[in-house]
Formats: structure tokens, C-alpha cells, sequence
């Protein structure tokens, strides 16, 4: 009983999930300053108190890319290997789309363009959304001016113009995720293919390291999805045939301190994590039929 007083004080009547619409919420996890909790019909979990889209704007106005260009994820190899596995996915579900002679790419929320030039040296006529304008400036000497900045829901693109969309590790920190992604089917081309990968609010290591995950982070992380609330949300938006994988993480930061032999056997647990749908990181290919 505490804990729904405690996040029925976070909440208003007004709170809706925003996937589904449902008012009905069960708290999750206390946090310092909110609270997750998990929508009752689509099953996918929010931070409360909601930000307003200017508090968000400024959090990312306010040097968010500084500590992005510090990390792992910025380095060459990072976005290298994200191209890769994504090829693999893709000769095996869509074959024919890398083999396409003039080929289309759009990146949402690009950050820096580094998973950009990749795509332009494979192949790839791309190019990228971005929120945020010091992101755009930095990404300008990497890909050229083949960045809009803005939310896609209104930069007003073409619709059915891009042979492959991708979005990476942008739906968890979006107020207004389901708009996304119908923005995203209406601009996928027939035979097109969506691809998003975000956190795995069902992963292994989110099982066991509770509210303490690494991934909770708001408010940079406002929406934590499962393979079951993802593929609801990309129903949702249109999209009729999807596949949903995990994959394992390619740090476990958790276990970095640990003697190696204690390391090895919990990179081993967590390599088998994706068979179960366990994952750190939930992935989805959404196809766009021929018209």
C-alpha cells in the first residue's frame, strides 16, 4: 500500500502509458528522485514524475555529447561493429536490401554521425536525424551535411523515401515514442526494413541488479522496454511482421573487479542470456511490405 501511494504521488490523472494509453501503472522501482513503473496492458515500464519536453531539451543542450565523446561508444571500432551486425541481420532476414545498386539510409537520432560514415563507406546514401545541435556541428566534419536537426516528427521528411531506417538507443529516452515510430512507417520505403535496438528491461543483468542497473539513468533513460512491450509498440505503430532478438553485452561492467576465472564464467552466463530472450540489448528488424 505505501508503495502505490508513493507513485500515486508521482502521478496525475492525466498519465497515460505512451505506447498504449493505459492509466494503470504497478510500481516497479523506487528511485531518489521517482519511480519506474510498468504500464498494466502493454507491460512497458516509465519513469515518473513525466519531464516536460523543455527539461529534456535542456538536459541534452547541456554538454550531454561531452561525456558521448568520451566513451567507448564514440570510438570507430564501436560504430564498425555495429554496422557488421547489422549486414549479418540483414543477409540473412532481407538480402536483397544491401544488394540494391542506389540504397537509402536514415539514422535517427544520429548523435555525432559516427555509425554514418560507416554506412556512406559501405555503400549506403545516408543520412542522419538529430536533436541536438552541437551533435549536428561535430558530425558535419565526419559525413557532410547530410544531418537534419530536429525531432523527425516534424522535420516534415518524405514519405516512403529510405530503404533502411535505424535507430540506436534512441526510443528510451523519447516522450513521445509511438509517434516516432509511425513517423518511422511512413518513411520507410515498400520493402524497407526498421531497425531499433534499446536496453533489455528484461536482461539478465537487469534481473539482477534490480534499481541499481545500469541502465537506469533518468532522466537520459525515460522508457524501459522488453521484447514483449517493443513488439507491441511496433504493432502498434504499423508495422506488421516483426522479429525481435537480445544480444549479449560486449562489457559486463559489473564484473570487471572480479578474479579472471569468476569473469569468464559470468561472460559465459550472460552469452547464454540471448537464447532466453535475456539480453542486455533488445533488438527489432520491423519490415515494410510491397505495396
Amino acid at each position: 500500500m505505501k508503495d502505490t501511494k508513493q507513485l500515486n504521488s508521482r502521478m496525475d490523472g492525466t498519465t497515460i502509458c505512451p505506447i498504449c494509453g493505459c492509466h494503470q501503472f504497478a510500481l516497479l522501482y523506487s528511485l531518489d528522485k521517482g519511480a519506474l513503473a510498468t504500464c498494466q496492458e502493454c507491460s512497458l515500464v516509465s519513469f515518473f514524475p513525466v519531464p516536460s519536453a523543455e527539461e529534456v531539451q535542456a538536459f541534452y543542450d547541456n554538454g550531454y555529447h561531452d561525456g558521448y565523446s568520451q566513451s567507448s561508444m564514440a570510438e570507430s571500432g564501436f560504430a564498425v561493429g555495429r554496422y557488421k551486425a547489422l549486414a549479418q541481420m540483414l543477409e540473412i532476414h532481407q538480402p536483397t536490401l544491401c544488394r540494391k545498386p542506389q540504397r537509402s539510409l536514415l539514422d535517427v537520432g544520429c548523435g555525432t554521425g559516427d555509425f554514418l560514415k560507416i554506412a556512406q563507406q559501405a555503400g549506403w546514401l545516408a543520412m542522419g536525424t538529430e536533436i541536438s545541435q552541437d551533435a549536428v556541428n561535430r558530425a558535419v566534419s565526419k559525413v557532410g551535411n547530410c544531418i537534419r536537426q530536429g525531432d523527425i516528427t516534424v522535420l516534415s521528411l518524405p514519405s516512403a523515401a529510405y530503404d533502411l531506417i535505424t535507430s540506436y538507443h534512441v526510443i528510451e529516452h523519447l516522450l513521445n515514442p509511438l509517434e516516432q515510430l509511425q513517423e518511422c512507417h511512413r518513411l520507410l520505403a515498400p520493402n524497407g526494413v526498421f531497425f531499433v535496438e534499446t536496453p533489455n528491461i528484461k536482461s539478465l543483468g537487469a534481473k539482477i541488479r534490480g534499481a541499481k542497473w545500469s541502465h537506469i539513468i533518468p532522466p537520459e533513460h525515460l522508457l524501459y522496454f522488453s521484447p514483449a512491450s517493443l513488439k507491441y509498440a511496433l504493432h502498434k505503430a504499423g508495422f506488421e511482421q516483426v522479429l525481435v532478438f537480445t544480444s549479449a553485452p560486449k562489457t559486463i561492467v559489473s564484473t570487471q573487479r572480479w578474479p579472471a576465472p569468476l569473469q569468464s564464467l559470468a561472460r559465459q552466463v550472460y552469452n547464454l542470456a540471448p537464447r532466453f530472450q535475456m539480453g542486455a540489448a533488445l533488438q527489432a528488424l520491423a519490415f515494410k511490405p510491397a505495396q
